[in-house]
């Protein structure tokens, strides 16, 4: 399950994860961003993640997918609370698609999203 947080920014967005996310809930999230990349054309995603975020491997490809897609729309991705695994993910995604990408450690939400709209 994900729900979206209360932060605003014109450009960035902000969800927790609260446990691994279905097909039908991973589309539903992709929607949200594609119409978001529609509005801003570029956009910044914050992701607190308080489960691994995939419930199967279709699950994981759909993301994938929708990372390929966009990739240049993504200026930047922050995860929160991620181990070992995100870490090294958010490293690759960064490398492979250009995008800014940084984990932060469970419980720095506020320095995520700092960082997330900053400069």
């Amino acid at each position: 399950m994900y729900e979206r947080l209360n932060r605003s920014a014109a450009n960035a967005l902000a969800y927790r994860i609260t446990r691994p996310l279905e097909r039908a809930e991973m589309q539903q999230l992709t929607d949200e961003l594609e119409g978001s990349i529609a509005a801003a054309g570029k956009i910044r995603v914050l992701l607190d993640l308080q489960a691994f975020p995939y419930a199967d491997l279709g699950v994981l490809w759909e993301d994938l997918k929708f990372d390929v897609k966009y990739a240049r729309q993504l200026e930047r991705l922050a995860l929160v609370g991620g181990g070992k695994v995100e870490q090294w993910s958010t490293r690759i995604f960064g490398l492979l698609t250009l995008t800014r990408s940084r984990c932060f450690e469970a419980g720095q939400l506020d320095a995520a999203w700092d960082w997330l709209v900053g400069n």
